[in-house]
């Protein structure tokens, strides 16, 4: 499986929702080496709760992945509120 691919399965497995929540990902600079692999993402965070005021949170995502053994593994994940 190549990085991208594999970049592509975690941010499916991100995006999944819950009841009242949606997490959106959005890809901005995606770095691909030999046995290294490096994302930042943008997230927004959307809740939408009965008899609750709506919410909203934007923040950075970087991953940081390495080729082990075939396999891409990550090994960093940072996240950065922003204000």
């Amino acid at each position: 499986m190549t990085f991208r691919e594999t970049l592509h399965r975690h941010l499916q497995a991100l995006e999944r929702s819950v009841r009242h929540a949606r997490l959106f990902a959005t890809p901005l600079e995606i770095h691909e080496m030999d046995d290294a692999g490096v994302a930042v993402l943008h997230l927004l965070y959307c809740e939408d709760a009965p008899g609750k005021s709506p919410r909203r949170q934007q923040s950075h995502l970087t991953l940081v992945f390495e080729r082990r053994n075939d396999r891409w593994l990550r090994v960093l994940g940072h996240d950065a509120p922003m204000t």
